[in-house]
Parts: structure tokens; sequence; C-alpha cells
């Protein structure tokens, strides 16, 4: 059975080995990209496996731009939820060669012209 994949959820079940240099790009051009999340933190941010030794954070407040709480943070459930799936992100920033900042929030804005 086939399921639909809904934006900004991963499109394919395909773990890439991204290089500094494409991550480089993504960010220069807006890029939206996708990679699998392999921990959520004691502070609800998610962890993305990138490359080899490259690890993008997406912090709580850009895991979603809906499903928040009073404080405008992502439900916690919302981020426990999505450990070992797949996601689609957006680089922000980029601090050293092995630590990226992501944000889904940005790609759900830019698909449903809500930013």
């Amino acid at each position: 059975m086939e399921y639909q994949k809904f934006i900004p959820e991963g499109w394919n079940d395909t773990k890439e080995n991204f290089s500094l240099e494409q991550l480089e790009q993504a960010k220069k051009h807006g890029s939206i990209m996708q990679g699998f999340v392999s921990k959520c933190d004691e502070n609800c941010n998610l962890q993305v496996h990138l490359g080899r030794d490259i690890i993008g954070i997406i912090p709580r407040n850009e895991v979603d731009s809906i499903n928040y709480d009073d404080l405008g943070m992502t439900r916690p459930s919302i981020c426990k939820n999505k450990v070992n799936q797949f996601v689609q992100f957006k680089v922000k920033e980029i601090y050293d060669e092995n630590c990226l900042l992501l944000s889904r929030k940005e790609v759900r804005e830019r698909s449903f012209g809500m930013g």
C-alpha cells in the first residue's frame, strides 16, 4: 500500500549523505531538502543525520507552524513522533562543518503561502 506524504514530511525513504558544499548551496538557494530524524533531545529539538559527521538541528520552535502550545512552542508529542521519520527542511544556518540549523516550519509556511 502506498501512502501520500504530506509537507513537510519526507517525500521518499532514502537516506542521503550530503556534503558540506551541497548544504551550503541549499542554504544559498533556499532549497528544500529531506533527512532522517535520528533523535529528539530532552528539549524536544530534533537531530537530523545529514552526512558522515554532519548533524542538523531543528529547534523545537522550528518543528511546526501549526501544532504549538500557549507559549508558541511545538507540542512535545509532535517532536517525539518525528523520530525515525523522514522530514523536509531548509538550511537556515551553518555553524561549522558538523552542525547546521534547520527549519521544517519554513517549508510548511512556504508550501502553504503562510510566510
